[in-house]
């Protein structure tokens, strides 16, 4: 069956689109506060503090003008998408975490409802609605945005991307929405600065896929208006970097060496005293030693930096050690890619948290897998090929840097439409069948 067809069951009556839409947002709200019940007691927000500082971010920015973890130093480790959208979490609520929580919970079900509207149009009713209903029910999904993390989102940029993307690679649409392209590519860049080499790595790859067509000069044209329009989005955060650091270019934040360090000195403590160690251990070992690191420079001008020099200060000791641990084994970061490879899946702080992971994730990953088995049997992979792209580019920079399991969940949307299209097609297919035979 073409994409063509598939899209023809657009026609499904508004009225049985309602009902879907209804059936959906139940399952995904009683799954998440069923979620977000079960775990009360544990939830770290019930002591005030957030996952990385992002709160942080967000109320030092209404409160002194500064996006920066303290009220009177800027950072730049960090982009402006998920402060932003906690602002006015922070204007309603205050510090009322457990409605942050809720309200975050109540946003990534509007992103299941997001993935059907927009799934349908490419790849049809059915196959949306079941994409749909694998992103309801994702338990990691669902425990990290009750946590307060910032993949929540990023999700419904994710699943913008991929449609308009597939849009213009499929040629389901009169006129492709450059613009919108862009637009969401640069924000998608201001979420997270892993996402620049995928909206490059995706523009290149759809222009591979047509270097021999009529039309590749102009796909090549309309190429460079989504990467301007993209960097144009981008710009005033690079220039508000380049003032607060006094002339450094940083696209949107500069944390890489250190989380290239921080893997490091996680298999070490993991050779120290195991993996089956307790909540908060590993973040303690990494504060200590780059304690001892910065002691050992016998640097004391860091006592008088302040900010993004500090943090700049820091990379640079990160980025020398790292080196040096390259130049003495190289070895070493091989094991770093290889363990990151399947971290990025299920990896966690300790062996608890791995396995809790890894039992929520299994089962779904096994589920895209079926999914992505009978897409490429029965011929529909070709119209998922820019969503594998973006998997195999995220999958691929965490893997050379750090991987961890709640990194991967930026993919879950473009997994949910393999799983639901895999799965559209052999209903499709069995129908066929039996059509025939009758």
């Amino acid at each position: 069956m073409t994409v063509t067809h598939s899209a023809k069951r657009l026609d499904t009556p508004r009225r049985s689109l309602g009902r879907l839409i209804l059936a959906l947002a139940a399952i995904a709200l009683t799954t998440r506060f069923a979620v977000l019940i079960v775990f009360w007691p544990v939830w770290i927000w019930h002591s005030g503090h957030i996952q990385d500082d992002w709160n942080k971010l967000a109320i030092n920015w209404i409160q002194s003008g500064t996006f920066g973890f303290t009220a009177t130093e800027p950072t730049v480790q960090r982009g402006p998408m998920f402060p932003l959208f906690e602002i006015p979490l922070y204007l309603i609520f205050g510090e009322n975490y457990a409605c942050w929580s809720i309200c975050l919970l109540l946003f990534d079900g509007f992103t299941s409802v997001l993935l059907l509207l927009l799934g349908r149009r490419l790849w049809g009713t059915r196959a949306a609605f079941l994409a749909a209903l694998f992103h309801a029910v994702y338990l990691p999904v669902i425990y990290y945005t009750a946590l307060i993390n910032q993949f929540t989102t990023v999700l419904p940029f994710v699943i913008l991307w991929f449609y308009l993307i597939s849009s213009w690679d499929l040629r389901m649409s009169r006129k492709p929405h450059y613009a919108a392209l862009g637009l969401v590519g640069g924000v998608l860049i201001l979420n997270k600065v892993v996402y620049l080499p995928v909206v490059i790595g995706s523009i290149a790859a759809l222009l591979w896929s047509r270097r021999k067509e009529h039309d590749a000069w102009i796909a090549l044209k309309h190429s460079a208006l989504v990467l301007l329009i993209a960097g144009a989005v981008v710009a005033p955060w690079t220039y508000r970097n380049y003032v607060v650091t006094n002339g450094a270019f940083i696209p949107v934040q500069s944390l890489f060496w250190e989380a290239i360090w921080q893997k490091f000195i996680m298999l070490d403590l993991n050779a120290r005293e195991g993996w089956n160690r307790p909540p908060g251990r590993t973040l303690e070992y990494f504060l200590a030693r780059q304690r001892q690191l910065m002691e050992s420079l016998g640097d004391d001008r860091t006592e008088h930096l302040r900010g993004p020099q500090r943090e700049l200060y820091h990379e640079r000791a990160f980025q020398q050690q790292v080196l040096e641990w390259l130049t003495q084994n190289p070895t070493a970061y091989a094991r770093n890619i290889a363990s990151n490879v399947w971290y990025f899946w299920v990896g966690a702080e300790n062996s608890t948290k791995t396995l809790l992971m890894a039992a929520m994730q299994i089962p779904l990953l096994a589920a895209f897998l079926l999914g992505l088995f009978l897409a490429t049997r029965y011929r529909k992979v070709y119209t998922l090929r820019l969503g594998l792209i973006l998997i195999l580019i995220l999958w691929a920079e965490y893997s050379a840097v750090f991987g961890w399991g709640r990194y991967s969940l930026d993919t879950v949307p473009v997994l949910a439409l393999i799983f639901g299209t895999g799965v559209d097609a052999w209903m499709s297919h069995n129908e066929s069948r039996i059509a025939t035979a009758a």
